[in-house]
């Protein structure tokens, strides 16, 4: 069902009633109508190899739609959008938005463009966090080795660190500096003191605290994959698998990850 009125530039906007489960977008379509959520919530999504990968649940003031507003051609919708429950949406053209933008300063325009910008690469960063989880899976049920293909970018670091045990039986902690870290895992320094006295072996869980150098926390639970001799003869380097680790971390990693 669907309420109209005119602009006072003679455009027209819509008031549009969707029932739960109702799509609005869907991803790969045409279009370039901008909906405000006035009541009700909408959840947005992606697919990626027949995964629904969740991107936001957005409820009244939120807007969807938005990433098109500023091309002049008829785009693909990157996402899909559908309701979550009844729902009551504006819907605009998106020429309400371009005369307004069209009258922003300079640096209004950059800002809105920054912040569309960021949001596409967050979105995709979502989608290969999760892509990334799926291909570790699957790698574990076929018997694969996690951290064996560390497929991702790693960047050189230096972050102290603290270790702690995954199982409860255990009491020994360990501290050292992460040398490089990717989406997947990191190479980890242990400090020489702790050397006499290592416990773990390969295929066995600790959990790592560090803050990363955009200072955002960061906790993971990691599996060891590898031991070697660091370039001093007093230090080990462990070759870790990230295998699990909350939404915030997970968001705070790729933050840093984005180049």
């Amino acid at each position: 069902m669907a309420e109209n009125r005119k602009t006072e530039n003679n455009i027209s906007i819509a008031h549009l009633k969707y029932k739960k489960g109702d799509l609005v977008i869907k991803e790969g379509d045409f279009g370039l109508s901008i909906y405000k959520i006035l009541q009700g919530k909408i959840n947005v999504y992606t697919e990626t190899d027949g995964a629904v990968v969740p991107l936001a649940a957005l409820g009244p003031g939120a807007i969807i739609g938005e990433m098109t507003f500023l091309d002049d051609v008829i785009e693909h919708r990157s996402a899909s959008a559908r309701a979550a429950e009844d729902s009551l949406l504006e819907v605009w053209h998106p020429k309400l938005l371009k005369m307004d933008y069209d009258r922003m300063s300079p640096i209004l325009k950059y800002l809105a463009d920054q912040t569309l910008r960021r949001l596409v690469r967050i979105n995709k960063l979502v989608v290969q966090l999760t892509d990334q989880k799926k291909k570790k899976s699957k790698g574990q049920q076929e018997g694969e080795p996690r951290g064996s293909k560390r497929r991702y970018f790693r960047r050189k670091v230096s972050l102290p660190f603290e270790g702690f045990p995954a199982r409860s039986d255990s009491k020994f902690k360990l501290d050292g500096n992460i040398k490089d870290i990717s989406l997947g895992g990191a190479g980890l320094e242990v400090m020489p003191m702790n050397r006499p006295v290592f416990p773990y072996r390969v295929g066995e869980d600790f959990i790592i605290r560090t803050t990363l150098p955009n200072k955002k926390d960061f906790e993971v639970t990691c599996r060891l994959v590898s031991i070697r001799e660091g370039k001093s003869t007093a230090s080990i380097i462990l070759g870790v698998s990230f295998i699990e680790m909350s939404d915030h971390s997970s968001k705070n990693l790729g933050f840093f990850m984005m180049p």
